[in-house]
């Protein structure tokens, strides 16, 4: 009896802490919705991943003015229209070949003829190189958006027009981060619309006065004390050494904390558990927290509920007036984006509220396709990674073909 006793009690919470454990974050039922090709396209690289589906692909240098060495990945079709693709904060060129041949953007535009370069901004893991900096140095990682719109998008648009004879204009497709620099890019150096044929913002982010993500809301009100305290470690990188978090998120978010990545992913971008497939988990981790600059997202978190689109604020009235020209920043002038510009958007987006999308439309002078998803649920990675991204993806070459057309 007293052996029973023992047992009992040794046996009841260990059978509700294993109950928890599967309940929570199983590792045997998860490893059962691992998917094997997401294991395996998750460790290769861009190039990698384009030639496994048989396509060709090269990779080009190009340098910023600044001197930043940024990595252009191309899927080339020499003759074809040239479209400029672009990714989100934390992202790299993968995002628009992540899902393979049939589902992500950059592939269906090659099977139609588009010449297609896919960026990587600068900082992330395909461009660490700088003509005068070492990536260990405060001045490498000094930039946010406002240098990826004044250098790095005029360099890539410069360099890919030189290398598509017979054509002055290219088409463009952004996401998140990557629509944020193209406004800043319009605003700041407008002789570029003129190169531009269409731009095409997915999930675009400009404002941020209706921004409603718990997460993001609870740490806009640290932010500073947080970035202090990680520059005086002399951190300057998001996140710190991002290539080693980037494999150890890999690992940990696919066979043994799925659940609880997948959760607070959602709750950051949006809760929609029937367009993300949980499978692809691997796949997704393998390539994002491709890293940035924590100014990036300082920058970012200036934005929130700031009633603006404002450049960077130095938070002293000397710095501003230095990098400004006044003691507090101005906003960017979104009317001077005056190419052909197509929106999509979604109401579950946590991070590109329908609400702010519209004040920007209304911003824009040259809006030719306004187009809300249907799906409420719709958040901001479903436009590269849901389960009907090909929602987004028809409309946006049907808007392309129809500008080629000189339909729109």
């Amino acid at each position: 009896m007293f052996r029973n006793l023992i047992l009992n009690r040794t046996t009841c919470p260990l059978a509700v802490g294993l109950w928890l454990f599967l309940s929570l974050n199983p590792v045997s039922s998860n490893l059962i919705r691992v998917n094997k090709v997401a294991l395996e396209d998750g460790q290769l690289i861009t190039p990698e991943l384009i030639m496994k589906y048989g396509y060709p692909a090269e990779t080009h240098k190009v340098v910023a003015k600044d001197g930043f060495v940024l990595t252009v990945h191309r899927i080339p079709k020499p003759g074809g229209q040239p479209v400029l693709m672009v990714h989100g904060l934390l992202d790299s060129s993968v995002a628009y070949v992540i899902l393979g041949p049939g589902r992500s953007l950059g592939f269906l535009l090659s099977d139609l003829g588009y010449d297609i370069w896919l960026l990587n901004t600068r900082g992330n893991r395909y461009s660490r190189k700088h003509k005068r900096y070492h990536r260990y140095q405060p001045q490498f990682w000094d930039f946010s958006f406002h240098e990826l719109g004044l250098y790095d998008l005029p360099a890539a648009v410069d360099y890919v027009l030189a290398r598509s004879p017979g054509f002055q204009q290219l088409h463009y497709v952004g996401h998140s981060q990557g629509t944020t620099s193209f406004f800043v890019m319009g605003s700041e150096r407008p002789t570029y619309m003129r190169k531009v044929k269409s731009m095409h913002a997915l999930a675009p982010v400009a404002y941020w006065d209706h921004i409603d993500s718990p997460i993001l809301l609870t740490l806009i009100k640290y932010m500073r004390p947080i970035v202090t305290l990680l520059r005086t470690f002399g951190i300057y990188e998001a996140p710190p050494e991002s290539e080693v978090w980037r494999k150890l998120l890999q690992r940990l978010c696919s066979f043994v904390f799925q659940n609880t990545c997948t959760y607070l992913l959602q709750e950051v971008m949006g809760v929609d558990y029937q367009q993300f497939n949980t499978s692809l988990v691997p796949l997704v981790l393998g390539h994002t927290q491709a890293g940035s600059s924590l100014k990036s997202i300082e920058h970012y978190g200036q934005q929130i509920h700031s009633g603006g689109f404002f450049k960077y604020d130095y938070y002293n009235a000397w710095e501003n007036r230095r990098h400004h020209g006044a003691d507090r920043p101005p906003q960017y002038n979104v009317s001077r984006v005056d190419c052909k510009v197509a929106l999509y958007y979604s109401k579950n987006d946590r991070l590109s509220s329908d609400i702010d999308v519209v004040r920007l439309r209304d911003g824009l002078p040259n809006v030719i396709l306004d187009y809300l998803v249907a799906d409420e649920r719709f958040n901001h990675i479903n436009f590269i990674w849901g389960n009907n991204v090909n929602t987004i993806n028809d409309r946006v070459l049907e808007v392309i073909q129809k500008v080629d057309a000189g339909e729109l």
